[in-house]
């Protein structure tokens, strides 16, 4: 797949509310931050997928701020790839939660995830 490609079938499954992922079709690695090379093999054999959105919690941790305060981590999806994300509640490593992507106005996405 050539650049343009990957870009423009990553940001369609976004558009449509899923959370897009990369494999690589020669070492089957998978990633979710977009690329037009494998990060394992070096490949540009790819393909553009849709995520169940299903993981676990890999980690996490509270911010806290003046007046608010927020979870972040990571989390481990089911296809094999970790994710950055915002918690909307409590959790624990190894809760199973469910992935929303959604875009913004500026271009940048915004991912959180709920517990299951």
């Amino acid at each position: 797949m050539r650049s343009e490609e990957i870009y423009s079938t990553y940001d369609k499954i976004v558009q449509s509310g899923y959370l897009p992922y990369i494999r690589c079709r020669k070492c089957m690695n998978t990633f979710f931050y977009v690329r037009n090379l494998c990060p394992k093999c070096g490949s540009r054999d790819l393909e553009v997928l849709r995520s169940g959105g299903i993981g676990k919690v890999f980690s996490w941790t509270k911010i806290f701020r003046k007046n608010d305060t927020s979870i972040y981590g990571i989390v481990e999806l089911e296809e094999g790839f970790k994710i950055y994300c915002n918690f909307a509640s409590d959790v624990e490593i190894g809760d199973k939660v469910r992935v929303k992507i959604k875009s913004s106005e500026d271009g940048k996405y915004k991912v959180l995830a709920d517990k299951l």
